[in-house]
């Protein structure tokens, strides 16, 4: 009896599940403001809530029109060791519009972390005070 076979199931286990992870990003619905999240280096900027409720993907923010606080987290050195450092942060703005694109830049200095938004335009319309940052 050979074993060949078997060894290909935790490799076939493993393209399945990491496949599952990077699914494609879903149409932007007209009626709603597009945040994308952008990152330095080897960190990784997770959206976390809008007004207090989780979201579903966070790849990315869809909201309303009008005001609204974004909640996010940074996985800066996001290599899963002990110096990967687990940063919160949230950026407040009142002017989101139906069909704009907008995305939401982190940027490090030094320890200091914080985020700034930016329209379709290029345009800061609003930015994070420096995230609070905890050893992961």
């Amino acid at each position: 009896m050979t074993f060949k076979p078997l060894l290909l199931i935790p490799s076939l286990g493993m393209v399945l599940l990491l496949s599952a992870c990077a699914g494609p990003m879903p149409q932007q619905d007209p009626s709603e403001a597009w945040i994308s999240l952008k990152e330095e280096g080897n960190s990784d900027l997770m959206a976390e809530r809008v007004d207090g409720k989780n979201v579903n993907d966070g790849r990315y923010f869809e909201v309303t029109p009008g005001a609204h606080r974004l909640d996010v987290t940074l996985f800066d050195g996001a290599t899963g060791d002990e110096n990967q450092v687990d940063c919160q942060g949230k950026v407040n703005y009142t002017g989101f519009r139906a069909g704009e694109h907008y995305e939401l830049i982190e940027s490090s200095l030094g320890p200091e972390v914080s985020a700034r938004l930016v329209d379709g335009h290029g345009k800061e319309v609003a930015h994070t005070a420096d995230f609070t940052c905890m050893p992961g």
